[in-house]
């Protein structure tokens, strides 16, 4: 349902509010057919100040449902302040629910000056990614796919991040369509998926907050379900987005444990069946490079 090259139409009730057009006169640049936009020569702070505001972020939020990920460049005015606002007014106008407020990360050392910005820091991605605890190579980033905070009940509706410090090389981010997988399956395999649920668990959190509860943050995390520091839910293997109406694969990779009610076996198989339909098929990944500090990308989490 995200690709360009058929007529994108909404289930009956679909989209829950109408699209005003009021990003016509914009230049939106689509990444891949699938998933991916990019808005070129627009500064968010005008659109947060604008008088049709509101329409501006609604129908943004539209276009995030359909696309997956939105970017803008050299969004220097942005400052904490304002991507804090970028994405409150964007959830809220969306139809987010209003008691929820900012995720928090549960890791205190992420949450630098502001607890409800969570602040990646280079040098220590550098130790966990090139060095493994066992002293091997790493050979696979096959695990670091992730659906953010699933292992959360309530995991958060959007993801803002901003590029603060641009490094020499490298730091790319990949998303993946989890609308397009869900229409690579046959129909009996959307059956099979709709009918099932997955366990989410970050046994890395859950060990570290074990041994280091004075540095964890026991919540609520945006949601009053997110407490406590066991790091385990469960979800639906599809979901059907609240804006479009399609269904998409939901919580695939690092915080999916296993899949319920089935066996071992049988649950390794529906891993690596949706692992498959990610990992040979780049045409349903939009792959974004970093170039400006400033740059910006936000996303349906």
């Amino acid at each position: 349902m995200g690709s360009l090259e058929a007529e994108q139409s909404y289930p009956e009730s679909y989209p829950p509010f109408p699209d005003t057009g009021s990003l016509k006169g914009f230049k939106a640049v689509p990444l891949t057919p699938i998933i991916g936009t990019e808005y070129k020569d627009v500064d968010i702070t005008e659109w947060l100040r604008a008088p049709n505001s509101d329409d501006l972020l609604r129908d943004l939020s539209l276009v995030i449902a359909q696309r997956g990920v939105v970017f803008f460049r050299n969004q220097h005015k942005v400052d904490d302040t304002l991507q804090k606002e970028f994405c409150r007014r964007i959830s809220e106008l969306s139809g987010a629910p209003k008691e929820n407020g900012f995720y928090r990360h549960s890791l205190l050392a992420m949450h630098g000056d502001d607890p409800e910005m969570g602040k990646v820091d280079p040098d220590r991605l550098k130790s966990m990614y090139l060095k493994p605890s066992n002293g091997q190579p790493r050979q696979t980033h096959l695990k670091e796919w992730h659906t953010d905070s699933s292992f959360e009940p309530s995991p958060p509706t959007y993801t803002v991040l901003r590029m603060a410090v641009l490094p020499e090389t490298g730091g790319d981010t990949l998303w993946a369509s989890g609308y397009e997988l869900y229409d690579r399956l046959s129909t009996p395999y959307k059956r099979f998926f709709e009918s099932l649920t997955a366990t989410h668990y970050s046994e890395g959190l859950h060990s570290y907050a074990k041994a280091n509860p004075e540095k964890v943050f026991s919540g609520p995390r945006g949601a009053a379900s997110n407490v406590g520091l066991e790091f385990k839910s469960h979800h639906p293997l599809v979901r059907t987005h609240p804006l479009t109406g399609w269904k998409s694969v939901f919580g695939w990779g690092a915080n999916c444990l296993s899949v319920d009610d089935v066996t071992d076996e049988e649950a390794a198989q529906i891993s690596d069946k949706i692992s498959r339909l990610v990992l040979d098929n780049q045409d349903l990944q939009v792959r974004f490079h970093w170039e400006n500090t400033g740059d910006l990308g936000k996303f349906w989490a």
